[in-house]
This record gives structure tokens, C-alpha cells and sequence, in this order.
């Protein structure tokens, strides 16, 4: 066993498809997500809104107090609150020209009375708008309607007394919302949709990594090669043979996951919600599972060489990748309808298996989650080499 364990691990690395799959592949991948998705992450701090204010030049600098030209520069001073990025101009013409120009989300214009009429794209929906727009334009319409709002009752409270208007904290407390809010975190790590693509390619990655098991298992098949065939006449029973073989697999499929779970989580920084040591742990179970389900594709008794059951491993990893959620947004949604219909479809899938594996070391604070896919993906491996073991031992050939 130790023999083939040696010669399988030697036979591997050499192979340059299997350091193209197993190893380039999920590196190139991560790198393109990474340039895909590098303009999606946030620091949760939101960029001063663009906006233009129409206010002719003989009242720029004359804006009584409490006016709406007072309270948007307040609201466009430099700082770390700083909610606007104001521009002045004279005419609704130039502020209808930065509109159109993308140059600003939306500009204001005065009453005679001095309530602000927002003006914003003619198109505008929040469902056309992309997801930034969409905020910046709320924060507008919050901005006009809450000066409206907080007017209408400055005006009403001067009506029934206005007396009260003399003291500040009155006032503050009139146009104040008092609210209790206190923190709280139910999930393990601060969501993020970004990272469920990575994850999806790590299954994919670890499906493509099933080519090592393959490999390893059908190079000692008698009908698919001269070294099979001097297997097959050795001393050496089949199963300490599959055993070797399969060891050898995992131990190089586990290597080259584990580099590419390294690039993942020091170049493009991927969060596994600081359980790096547990993620470590999953890599190595997955390959388990990929190198079985592999090992049992190698096996199959089929007349075919090593490049039919190689096309099998790629119809399915293209195949259970697309319900894993890989190839973009529709597919997530296909994913996630898929798994809230028919829920067992997600212990099943080995692609998505392994996504789910590490997003619940990622989500969820309890470990539950967490061990049982791992458990999945254990049982799943055991039965798809219970499998490979008997194919593998019960053949017979007419001649080597």
C-alpha cells in the first residue's frame, strides 16, 4: 500500500492536467472574481451624495438662519458626518445639465417661500437605478421632506406659542426623535453576499480536484494501462491497491486546495469569519469527498480510457456547479429556490455541499451547522469508496 501510495502522489504531480485543475484553475478564477468584484466592497461608510442647489448669486451668501441654503451647507461641511457634496449654481439650466451629465443625483430648487423642490433623473426607479444611486437619491428625498416636515412644525408651535421657540432645548427636543438602540449580532461573522461566489468556486475547485482520485484509481485499472496491468499481477490485493491510490489523491488534492485557500484568504481576502483553523479542517474533508467521488468515476467498468471518465468528472462539476450558485446572480437565485424547495438537494450536491460547508463556518455562531455538513460530507465519501472498493476488487479481464 505504501508502494502505491507513493507511485499515485509521484504519478499526480507530474500530470499536467492535474496541477492545471486542481491548482491553476481555482487561482485564475479567484483572481478574475477578484477584479469582478473589487468595486463591491464596502467599508460600510457611505460617500457624501452629489447634489446642486439652484440659488441665484445675490442670495449665496445672505441665507437667513434656519433656511434650507443654511441647513444643506451644514450638511456639506467637511468632516466624517459630512451627508452632501454640494454645488451651487444659478439656474435650474446648469443643474439640469450636471444631472444629465451623471455629475450629480439630483438638485434642488427653492419656492418663493423657501420650501426645496427635488429634481432627479426623469427615468429614475428604484428598481432601474443601480444599488448607490438608489441610497443616494433616498438620502435626497429624506433631506427635502424632513426640512418640510420639521418647518411645518416649527410654524405650528410659533402659532400656539411662540414663546417656546425662545428656548433652544425645546426646540431640539420638539424636532428630535428619541429612540434606545442597543446592538446586537446574530450572526458569526457581518454578512456578505461577495463571499458566497468565493465559496461556491471552492466547491467547484474541490470537484475538479476529484480528477486526482480518478487519476490515481483508473492508472491501476489493468484495461487502461501498462502499469495497471503490472498492478493486477503483483503480489498485492486490490483493495491495499485502491488504498494507496486513494490516499495518494487525497494527500495531493488536499495540498493544492489548501493552497488555493491560502490565495483566497491572504491575497483576496476572503473572510471565513476568523475560523481559519476550522476552514483548514473543511478543506481537508472536502478533498476527502472529492477524491472519492473521483475514485468511484475511475473505477467504473467501462471499456473507455482515462479521458471518457475525465469528461464525466467535467460534465458533472459544470453540471452540479450551476445549482451551487457559481455562474452569477440567476444562478444564485436558482441555488437558493432550489434549496428551499426541495431542501435535501443541498446534502446531495457535493459542490454545493461544500459551499455550505464553509458559509455555515462563516454565518452561523454555533458550530452545529458546521459539523453536520462535515459529517455529510464524511458518509458521503465512506459510501462513494464502499462503492469504488467493490467495483474495483470484483473485475475480471480476458487478458492483460
Amino acid at each position: 500500500m505504501g508502494t502505491s501510495f507513493l507511485v499515485s502522489v509521484k504519478s499526480l504531480v507530474r500530470t499536467p492536467s492535474v496541477i492545471v485543475w486542481m491548482l491553476a484553475f481555482p487561482l485564475i478564477m479567484s483572481a478574475i472574481f477578484l477584479f469582478m468584484f473589487s468595486g463591491m466592497r464596502t467599508d460600510g461608510v457611505l460617500d457624501p451624495v452629489p447634489v446642486a442647489l439652484v440659488a441665484p448669486a445675490a442670495e449665496k451668501d445672505g441665507a437667513p438662519a434656519g433656511s434650507f441654503e443654511q441647513v444643506v451647507d451644514v450638511l456639506a461641511e467637511p468632516g466624517e458626518d459630512q451627508l452632501l457634496d454640494l454645488r451651487h449654481v444659478e439656474t435650474a439650466g446648469e443643474a439640469e445639465d450636471l444631472l444629465a451629465a451623471g455629475e450629480v443625483d439630483g438638485y434642488f430648487e427653492l419656492a418663493p417661500d423657501g420650501t426645496p423642490a427635488l429634481t432627479v433623473g426623469s427615468a429614475y426607479t428604484l428598481a432601474s437605478a443601480d444599488g448607490a444611486t438608489a441610497v443616494n437619491r433616498t438620502i435626497l428625498e429624506t433631506v427635502a421632506s424632513s426640512y418640510v416636515q420639521s418647518r411645518a412644525l416649527l410654524e405650528e408651535v410659533a402659532q400656539r406659542d411662540s414663546a417656546a421657540l425662545a428656548d433652544p432645548a425645546a426646540v431640539a427636543d420638539a424636532l428630535g426623535t428619541q429612540v434606545d438602540v442597543e446592538q446586537t449580532q446574530i450572526t458569526h461573522a457581518r454578512p456578505e453576499e461577495i463571499v458566497r461566489y468565493y465559496y461556491a468556486l471552492l466547491g467547484m475547485g474541490a470537484l475538479m480536484a476529484s480528477q486526482a482520485g480518478m487519476l490515481a484509481v483508473a492508472q491501476a485499472q489493468p484495461g487502461v494501462s501498462a502499469l495497471g496491468a503490472r498492478r493486477a499481477v503483483s503480489g498485492t490485493s486490490r483493495l491495499r491497491q485502491l488504498a494507496g491510490c486513494v490516499l495518494g489523491a487525497w494527500a495531493v488534492s488536499t495540498v493544492a486546495l489548501t493552497l488555493a485557500f491560502a490565495f483566497l484568504r491572504l491575497v483576496v481576502g476572503v473572510d471565513f469569519g476568523g475560523r481559519d483553523g476550522l476552514a483548514l479542517v473543511a478543506v481537508a474533508v472536502c478533498a476527502l469527498l472529492a477524491t472519492a467521488l473521483g475514485a468511484c468515476v475511475g473505477a467504473l467498468p467501462i471499456p473507455a480510457g482515462i479521458s471518457a471518465r475525465s469528461g464525466i468528472l467535467m460534465a458533472l462539476t459544470c453540471v452540479l456547479s450551476l445549482f451551487a450558485g457559481l455562474y452569477g446572480t440567476a444562478a444564485m437565485e436558482l441555488a437558493d429556490n432550489l434549496a428551499r424547495a426541495l431542501p435535501w438537494t443541498s446534502w446531495v450536491n457535493p459542490t454545493k455541499l461544500v459551499c455550505d460547508t464553509f458559509y455555515a463556518l462563516y454565518y452561523y455562531t454555533s458550530l452545529a451547522p458546521f459539523a453536520a455538513r462535515l459529517a455529510a460530507c464524511v458518509a458521503g465519501a465512506l459510501a462513494l469508496l464502499a462503492v469504488a472498493g467493490a467495483i474495483f476488487r470484483r473485475q475480471s479481464y480476458e487478458h492483460l
